[in-house]
């Protein structure tokens, strides 16, 4: 049974620290890009949705961190020898490291920085017309997703999808009246290249 219990401990502790490393790189990468991109947006808006998984993440943290350090630090008895006492501790500090890494992601995907013609998610920088639409999934395990050209997808939460979906319309509609048709679009463009 100690053989289970540091096997499961290793492997949280293992990927823990992976996840971890990626989580919160990718988490300081994105918040460099995001105050670069309002330094030269003054007319950026930061929408901040979904804090709640980062904050349960947290709790998570301090639960099993705490738990983990009180069976490193109890007294061996004859029902609960130091071994499987040891090994179970070194399980929850693992969940500790695991839940420490998900809430810099959990972090980093609850804020967005969009202007009238792009926005920044995570460590990138999307124009609105790269985006070919935003799928909102349904129910508690559906996934939403941001679609790109190329056949890309980006995974996010279902609050995120929800303003993306909303930004896109609005840029959509302020894209139509600027432009009524095609060739105005095209008169247009050719007399900006003409002018450089």
């Amino acid at each position: 049974m100690n053989i289970f219990y540091w096997v499961i401990a290793l492997l949280l502790v293992g990927m823990g620290g992976y996840t971890g490393y990626t989580n919160w790189s990718t988490y300081f990468k994105a918040k460099k890009l995001r105050e670069q991109f309002l330094k030269s947006h003054p007319d950026a808006e930061v929408i901040k949705s979904g804090q709640a998984r980062g904050w349960l993440y947290i709790l998570m943290l301090v639960f099993c961190a705490g738990l983990g350090i009180v069976l490193l630090n109890s007294p061996t008895s004859a029902s609960f020898d130091a071994d499987t006492r040891l090994a179970q501790g070194v399980v929850y500090i693992g969940l500790g490291i695991f839940a420490f890494a998900m809430a810099g992601e959990a972090m980093m995907d609850s804020v967005l920085v969009a202007t009238p013609d792009s926005l920044v998610y995570e460590d990138q920088v999307l124009k609105f017309k790269n985006i070919r639409g935003v799928t909102v999934g349904k129910g508690w395990f559906k996934s939403s997703y941001i679609l790109l050209n190329q056949a890309k997808e980006i995974p996010v939460s279902k609050s995120i999808a929800m303003r993306v979906d909303a930004l896109l319309v609005e840029w959509k509609q302020n894209r139509k009246a600027t432009f009524r048709n095609r060739k105005e679009r095209r008169a247009a463009a050719r007399r900006e290249r003409e002018s450089k």
